[in-house]
């Protein structure tokens, strides 16, 4: 039997990578496809807007989301990894914006308004939280198990990001912020008992400031005993009257101003009503999909800083969606979460696919064998 060539043995090793890309992709054009579909059957339903103006409308921002693809998986990793730091602090400070150029909503300054133009900031700080957390723990390398080199500061960037977080407030931004990091530095190899006495302190401190807020116990109170007429319980009777296959595309009437935010955070109560029992199954798998997908890239990216970038974004996905998922379910008080893909937020929809491009990006530069700058300190 004939010898491989080098050029043969990186091309077979590259297979295993390009087939775990293609079916993250498919999984998340499905999801996208899926979000237009709903975008165009709850807000298309209303007389003031109606579905051709929808269909620009949500269009327009799954091509702002495609543009943050594309620049996500063509930007070179050194230069991504140059501005880890830089990008997280910009990020992190324009979190604060909302104050100066927004107005409360629900008690919370959560969006930096311009005219017509709305972005919600916390979008790219927790873009950015991922990337720089990524880059701290492959620089600590070996030391990662050590408080200074690996817990402090990865874990420094995200409380400074937690506390801007907290005096939006943002608290359930904050939280799903807290548990990535952590999950992502146990993941590293960061000791499980650092966190002890710092979570602890930090979830006491959040939770005090949190109960501050009239609308924050409001919520609690709703989830521990929900009302019918509440956004959970409307939520609940969606997705129950749907059965199993559902009253069909668009003619589901509890999007008909039953459920608030029937468009965004609560869209999967209008899937479950509109396709039943296998729509629901099918988002179910379809982030699980992703999930697993993910983990399998985890596996085989050998970069640290590389593996981190792949695991910390597939983390912040499924955070998200198991948060969203939990609430509509009832399982979790009401947070303001999106469902990565399907709701109609466009600054979401542009960082959940600059996300996957950039797990794209840093899994064929892995398996290319290209090397990154000094303090990669590469596994091979």
């Amino acid at each position: 039997m004939t010898a491989l060539t080098g050029q043969e043995r990186r091309e077979r090793q590259a297979l295993p990578h390009l087939r775990e890309l293609d079916w993250l992709m498919l999984v998340t054009v499905a999801l996208c496809c899926l979000g237009l579909v709903m975008a165009v059957s709850v807000r298309g339903s209303d007389v003031d807007v109606g579905p051709m103006r929808v269909v620009k409308e949500q269009g327009s921002k799954v091509l702002a989301g495609l543009v943050a693809f594309l620049l996500a998986a063509l930007t070179p990793l050194s230069l991504i990894r140059r501005l880890a730091l830089p990008g997280f602090f910009v990020a992190t400070v324009c979190c604060l914006l909302p104050r100066l150029l927004g107005h409360e909503t629900n008690g919370a300054f959560r969006w930096i308004e311009i005219g017509s133009f709305r972005f919600q900031p916390v979008e790219p700080a927790r873009f950015c939280l991922v990337i720089a957390v990524s880059w701290l723990l492959a620089k600590a390398g070996s030391g990662v198990t050590r408080f200074r080199t690996g817990f402090l500061p990865a874990m420094g960037i995200t409380m400074l990001l937690v506390a801007v977080l907290a005096l939006q407030p943002d608290n359930g931004n904050a939280l799903i912020v807290l548990g990535l990091a952590a999950t992502l530095c146990l993941v590293a190899g960061v000791r499980f008992l650092w966190f002890v006495p710092v979570g602890l302190l930090g979830l006491t401190g959040l939770s005090v400031a949190a109960m501050q807020h009239e609308y924050v116990r409001d919520r609690l109170t709703g989830f521990l005993d929900t009302r019918a007429d509440s956004q959970v319980g409307l939520g609940l009777i969606a997705v129950g009257s749907g059965g199993l296959f559902g009253r069909g595309l668009g003619q589901g009437w509890m999007k008909m101003g039953y459920v608030p935010e029937a468009h965004n955070d609560f869209v999967f109560a209008i899937i479950a009503e509109e396709f039943g029992y296998f729509g629901s199954l099918f988002v179910l798998a379809a982030f699980t999909t992703f999930g697993v997908i993910s983990f399998r890239l985890v596996c085989k990216v050998r970069d640290p800083f590389l593996r981190y970038l792949v695991c910390g974004f597939g983390l912040m996905i499924c955070f998200q969606a198991a948060v969203n998922l939990l609430v509509v379910s009832g399982w979790a008080p009401a947070k303001g979460i999106d469902l990565p893909f399907v709701s109609t937020g466009g600054t979401s929809l542009m960082f959940c696919l600059a996300a996957v491009g950039l797990v794209g990006n840093a899994a064929r530069t892995d398996r290319a064998g290209q090397s990154l700058p000094a303090g990669a300190h590469s596994l091979t």
